[in-house]
Formats: C-alpha cells, structure tokens, sequence
C-alpha cells in the first residue's frame, strides 16, 4: 500500500511539472508556406519566411487566446486568435479560419 501511495506522489510531482512550462514556447512552422512562429519566454513571438522576420508581442487575456500587438501606436488594431496546442500541433484560429503548424524539433 505505500509504494502506490509513493507512486502516486512521484506521478503527480511529474505531471505538475510538465504543466508548469508553456506549451506554446518554441518554434511552429505551418507545412505548406514555410512560415515560422517562434514563442520565447519574454512574450515575444517571431514571424518568419526565407530571410525576413517580423517580432511582436503578445498577452493571454484568457485560456488559449492571445492578443498580438501589431504595431506600438496602434493604427492598426491588435490582432486577436484562439489556438490550441498539442504535443506536436499548434491551430491557431483567427476569424474562423483554422491554420495548423507542426512543432519544430530542436537537436
């Protein structure tokens, strides 16, 4: 009965920390464009293609949605999208519009 009780403990200090990083750090390149998102840590995601990048930041006003900052002064509006991570996918949803990425794996 006590070595369920320690596996018990040992899965959940497992599985509490797993949770604690943020699935949507890293890179995400949709399949078909080429295009690439990189989430960091400093709320900062990294659009790019070939040789050009773009970087913006964003908040996560709630559960599975973010709000990107497209510009500083705001003349053009902040861009709002739903997404839904998996081990390897990333969907992001912006006016019903669903595009899919793949996790792009470090070596």
């Amino acid at each position: 009965m006590l070595s369920i009780f320690f596996a018990g403990l040992l899965l959940a200090t497992l599985l509490s920390a797993c949770g604690s990083k943020d699935p949507l750090i890293g890179t995400w390149q949709e399949p078909t464009s080429g295009i690439m998102l990189t989430f960091n840590d400093s709320s900062q995601v990294i659009m790019s293609l070939h040789e050009t990048s773009y970087t913006f930041t964003y908040t996560e006003p709630s559960t599975n949605q973010l709000d990107v900052k497209v510009t500083d002064d705001g003349s053009i509006p902040d861009l709002i999208m739903n997404y839904q991570v998996n081990p390897d996918t990333l969907t992001i949803t912006v006016n019903g519009a669903d595009t899919v990425f793949n996790r792009v794996k470090t070596k």
